[in-house]
């Protein structure tokens, strides 16, 4: 029987992951992200616990389940992990396609309290931790320490130096990438192929891709956007008092980026006849789509106002 502790492990990572398909502290460290990436994401986790919407949302939905996985946790792993200890994930690889990357890297910095945590796990000291670390994962001899191999699918590299967690499956990549981590932070300019993509002021997750994604499986709508675009940001976050969702699309041409906008325009209007509550109303209408030769902006911009009303009318306490 697989052991609880990498049941949870494996679980996470999953989800981890899927969060770069369709976020330290604070803005994308591009000092991090290698001149080869093609993709990129950054959630900014530590920023998005104090947002006022999240703050909602935690209150209504997520503090109750949170608590109840916590406990859970520490029962069966035997170790009391904060979730909340996690600050931010960075990811960017190589492609995106149906395939995983195996190129892609996942680094996650962690508050210090559960870096120990699992840099104590990871090396299987029993004397600190109630769980024997799995067999399903083993040190790797190298010449470095912290670095553990699972399953022979995935590296694990814990670095010394920071509060970071290097994972992916290439293991060359990753022993090379916890090399380059330290203590200092790693700010720079964007790289040349995401220069046209700047990170919107108050986001905390962002995601931008410097290629087409050509063998993605979309419906026929977003695969026709794509197969236009010849590189896509997107941007979430919290200003002041509204909520907001930057698309940035760059085009072939300005009769591509006419074209997109049309379509976008399209599922924009049949999504508003489709609306079955009136509370989805604003949330449709508060999408702006434009088009500037080559570019395509989607900005969506919703007051915390219309987002309470939206989130109560989901809930089915009050509109």
């Amino acid at each position: 029987m697989i052991h609880p502790a990498f049941t949870y492990f494996k679980i996470g990572f999953s989800w981890l992951l899927l969060l770069n398909l369709g976020l330290k502290a604070g803005p994308i460290q591009w000092g991090q992200v290698p001149d080869d990436a093609k993709w990129v994401a950054h959630i900014d986790l530590e920023g998005l616990r104090q947002t006022k919407l999240y703050q909602q949302i935690h209150n209504l939905f997520l503090k109750e389940p949170m608590a109840e996985l916590e406990a859970k946790m520490e029962t069966e792993i035997g170790m009391k992990i904060p979730i909340d200890g996690l600050v931010s994930i960075t990811a960017y690889g190589k492609t995106l396609s149906k395939e995983p990357d195996q190129d892609g890297v996942l680094l996650l910095e962690l508050t210090p309290e559960l870096k120990k945590i699992a840099s104590t796990w990871l090396a299987g000291n029993e004397s600190e931790s109630k769980t024997k670390r799995p067999d399903i994962i083993q040190p790797v001899d190298t010449d470095i320490t912290g670095v553990f191999n699972v399953a022979n699918e995935l590296t694990i590299a814990s670095d010394t130096d920071s509060n970071y967690l290097c994972l992916g499956p290439n293991q060359e990549r990753i022993i090379a990438k916890v090399k380059q981590l330290g203590t200092k932070r790693m700010d720079g300019p964007a790289k040349e192929s995401f220069s046209i993509h700047p990170v919107s002021k108050g986001a905390v997750a962002y995601l931008a891709v410097a290629n087409i994604l050509e063998e993605a499986t979309l419906p026929a709508h977003q695969a026709k956007v794509l197969q236009l675009s010849k590189g896509a940001s997107l941007s979430l976050g919290e200003v002041q008092d509204n909520v907001f969702i930057n698309l940035h699309l760059r085009t072939q041409d300005s009769q591509a980026s006419m074209q997109i906008q049309r379509i976008l325009a399209g599922i924009q209007a049949v999504a508003m006849l489709n609306a079955q509550q009136p509370e989805w109303f604003p949330l449709i209408q508060a999408i702006d789509i434009r088009n500037d030769n080559q570019r395509v902006q989607v900005n969506w911009n919703l007051s915390l106002q219309n987002a309470n009303k939206l989130i109560h009318a989901l809930q089915g306490t009050g509109k």
